[in-house]
């Protein structure tokens, strides 16, 4: 090889490494985001599912309704005698 074809070899290997070295870690990054934001995607269609599922609850389950208000709100009904039992602090200790 002459001078000029090593000379052209190297502006050559110059060239394509600063076309496609950004080019491949752009690629690399656009990758790990798009794996980033899929995973993100797939908590929040399973947080959308509960969600869901919680809002059925709410408009179609008196029951259900009743126990969240009782146990968020301490409500008994009238002449109703309620009895904590799960909190240990109540509980004389045993020493």
């Amino acid at each position: 090889m002459d001078r000029r074809q090593t000379r052209l070899i190297k502006v050559g290997v110059l060239i394509a490494a600063l076309v496609i070295g950004p080019g491949a870690a752009q690629l690399a990054w656009l990758s790990w985001k798009q794996h980033r934001l899929a995973r993100k995607q797939r908590h929040l269609e399973t947080l959308y599912q509960r969600l869901a599922q919680e809002q059925q609850r709410l408009t179609h389950d008196p029951v259900y309704v009743e126990g969240l208000i009782r146990s968020t709100f301490k409500v008994a009904k009238p002449d109703e005698l309620v009895v904590p039992v799960d909190s240990d602090t109540s509980r004389p200790s045993s020493r």
